[in-house]
């Protein structure tokens, strides 16, 4: 199954806001940041919802300059464990890529979130810097990174 890409709709901005209530609570930006972030031109949101159910996970961001910034990939946590993560990530790669011609993908993580380190590690992201006590909360980063197209040197 392919992600949808959020187009604004009624439908949709009750959807994320029941997602975001009812799995991400405190640990995301407040609803309203997060869809005047939308309107930004150039951020999208995939999201990923079986047919007659309630959403599974998104990836959201945007591009600039020719480079994707991943700002958060969430899956509820009923839905781990079966590659929606993996999925959702390679879409958003491909929706970045196709849809704005970027060239690479970066991303911070908490030094903490030890599953999603391993799956960025596992889909080829290659730590580049550490940004000390950068969360509000005195935790480190990692910044990750990875190309999107091959150099002539890699070929």
């Amino acid at each position: 199954m392919l992600s949808n890409l959020y187009s604004g709709r009624d439908s949709e901005q009750k959807a994320l806001s029941q997602f975001c209530q009812k799995y991400l609570k405190d640990s995301f930006w407040p609803l309203e940041e997060f869809l005047l972030s939308l309107k930004i031109p150039q951020t999208f949101l995939l999201y990923r919802v079986p047919e007659g159910e309630d959403w599974q996970g998104f990836a959201f961001g945007r591009v600039i300059g020719g480079i994707a910034e991943l700002f958060y990939i969430y899956v509820r946590a009923d839905a781990r464990g079966k590659g929606l993560a993996a999925s959702l990530l390679k879409d958003f790669e491909n929706f970045s890529s196709t849809k704005f011609n970027s060239d690479s993908v970066y991303l911070e993580v908490r030094l903490s979130n030890v599953s999603a380190i391993r799956l960025y590690e596992r889909q080829g992201y290659e730590r580049i810097h550490l940004r000390k006590r950068y969360y509000q909360d005195g935790e480190d980063a990692l910044i990750y990174s990875r190309a999107l197209v091959e150099s002539e040197a890699d070929q």
